[in-house]
Parts: structure tokens; sequence; C-alpha cells
């Protein structure tokens, strides 16, 4: 009988720690999230990016940073993209940084924020934000920024 009990009590330990890893979005306390395709190219990496729903619409954030061997200004812009289920664009955004990425050695990140007025996080599926080193019309220089 004793043999039986430790498989059983694995068991349901098992169960236990099954649940407590069961992501915070099935549990229901978590906002669903659009897949990010984050493309870093250049002297730009993309770290990271968010997605939420505002009273105007859809806004996209996340971190930018100097790619690490790069030790100059970067200048450019990002495309920020929408994409629904079935891989048609809903909307698109060309957006600056805002801070400095760091100067005398120092690599530090800097905010990017798009805003997709007509759209809400249910309706995407997937953004996709891209480094372009073109600079763009209405950019700032980053000595300025």
């Amino acid at each position: 009988m004793r043999n039986l009990a430790f498989p059983i009590s694995a068991g349901a330990g098992l169960a236990i720690l099954a649940a407590m890893a069961t992501p915070a979005l099935a549990q229901g306390r978590a906002k669903p999230q659009p897949v990010f395709d984050l493309v870093s190219e250049g002297h730009l990496k993309v770290l990271t990016a968010t997605a939420w729903n505002d009273v105007d619409g859809l806004i996209v954030s996340g971190l930018v940073r100097r790619a690490p061997l790069w030790k100059t200004g970067v200048s450019g812009h990002l495309d920020v993209e929408a994409y629904d289920a079935a891989g048609a664009r809903l909307g698109s955004s060309s957006v600056v940084w805002r801070g400095s990425l760091g100067g005398g050695g120092h690599n530090q990140p800097a905010r990017y924020r798009a805003d997709f007025p007509d759209l809400s996080a249910v309706q995407v599926a997937r953004v996709a934000v891209r480094y372009s080193p073109l600079a763009h019309a209405a950019e700032p220089s980053e000595a300025a920024r």
C-alpha cells in the first residue's frame, strides 16, 4: 500500500504545480497580447514591445537601444505595423524614440510609442516593429533629443 501512496501523492503534487504554472492569460488575469515581430537591423536593437487599449485606440510602446558595439549616435525611425489574424495590415505608424540612447560609453534604452486611433487590441493579432536607418521627414536629430 505504501508503494501506491507515493505515485498518487506525486501525481497530485504535479497537478498543483501545473495549475500554478498556468499562464496568467489562461487564468483571466492578463490582457491578451498580439504576437510581436521585433526586427533589429544596423545600429539599433528593438528590445521590447507591448500593446494596450486607451480611450483613443490602441497604443504600442517599448524600448530600443544602440547595438552593443556601436558607440556613436543613431538616426532613423521605427515603422510600427499592426496586422489582423489573416495577415492584412490594419494600420501603420512611423515614430522616433524619445530620449537619448546614452553617451560617453553608456548604452541606455530609449522609449518609443505608436498610436493607432481606430484600432483595438482584440482586432490585432501581430505587431511588427522595424528599425529604418533612413531619416524620417519629421525626425529630430539624436543630439536634439
